[in-house]
């Protein structure tokens, strides 16, 4: 399943030691995805703000704060950061239970126990098997994260309707990449797909946190 030292539980064969490294490694990660992920989607969308069609922008989001709409942007960012931060917050145990050399076996959701027994069952990861499981985990994490995305592009699109356009697809193919190099190539190579997925995701956010700050008069 990986590189580690599996014991007789079937989990990687982790000391006090590793696993309080493993979580402090995964509270960093959290921090960063939650917080600096977000700084870098605000610089995103600052900058196709500022050099893209600006007077078209600014008009649009004029005609926002005439409804006071500017209220809607703010609380859909609000729910994707917190979108963002309860998939990411797991990875905080995570680093206690398996390490980052842990493989496939870093595609188990949930671990499970037989009861009144010691035997630890995780996902199959055989030929076939091994791979229809890590594409169901990668659609898993899909749904896990595309509802804050909905909302957020149904929003973002009436103010930037072009930048819209090009994040969605980046988005899609992300997510198709992320799919195809999990289930067929394993553990590791999902993370071009990933990467390109949760940068546009977070632009995206970026663009809706622009117009609720140039709508509640926010000097940026």
């Amino acid at each position: 399943m990986g590189g580690d030292e599996i014991s007789k539980s079937g989990l990687p064969d982790m000391d006090a030691a590793a696993k309080n490294k493993g979580e402090s490694v995964g509270r960093k990660m959290v921090a960063g995805m939650s917080v600096v992920s977000a700084l870098i989607g605000l610089g995103i969308g600052y900058a196709i703000f500022t050099f893209g069609d600006t007077k078209a922008y600014t008009k649009k989001i004029a005609l926002v704060m005439q409804y006071d709409m500017q209220y809607a942007y703010l609380a859909a960012f609000i729910f994707s950061r917190m979108l963002s931060f309860v998939n990411v917050y797991p990875m905080i145990w995570k680093g206690r239970v398996m390490t980052g050399k842990s493989g496939n076996l870093r595609a188990n959701m949930s671990i499970f126990r037989e009861y009144n027994s010691d035997k630890i069952v995780v996902l199959d990861d055989g030929p076939d098997t091994g791979r229809y499981n890590r594409a169901n985990r990668s659609l898993t994490h899909l749904t896990e994260n595309m509802g804050g995305l909905l909302i957020g592009m149904l929003l973002a699109c009436f103010c930037f309707p072009f930048p819209t356009l090009v994040l969605i697809s980046v988005f899609s193919l992300g997510r198709v990449m992320h799919q195809v190099g999990y289930s067929n190539y394993g553990y590791g190579a999902h993370a071009p797909g990933f990467m390109l997925a949760m940068l546009s995701g977070n632009a995206l956010d970026g663009l809706l946190l622009m117009v609720a700050l140039k709508g509640f008069g926010v000097p940026i």
